[in-house]
């Protein structure tokens, strides 16, 4: 049996891995903590959104 430990890479960018744990290198990690962040904050403000037209039409027709 080989002695040679197989060269670990991440799974975004081919970049090498030493001694990370995690598929990712530090840097696809932040980038995609970013991304997540940004879509969740759009997602977030879409439903924040549909919820005051929701309150908004409802109270229009408790009005009448």
């Amino acid at each position: 049996m080989s002695n040679e430990k197989k060269e670990r890479r991440c799974k975004s960018c081919g970049k090498l891995l030493l001694d990370e744990k995690l598929p990712f290198c530090r840097r696809c990690v932040i980038e995609g903590r970013d991304t997540v962040g940004m879509v969740g904050g759009a997602v977030g403000v879409l439903a924040v959104t549909a919820l005051n037209v929701v309150a908004r039409v409802k109270s229009d027709s408790d009005r009448k």
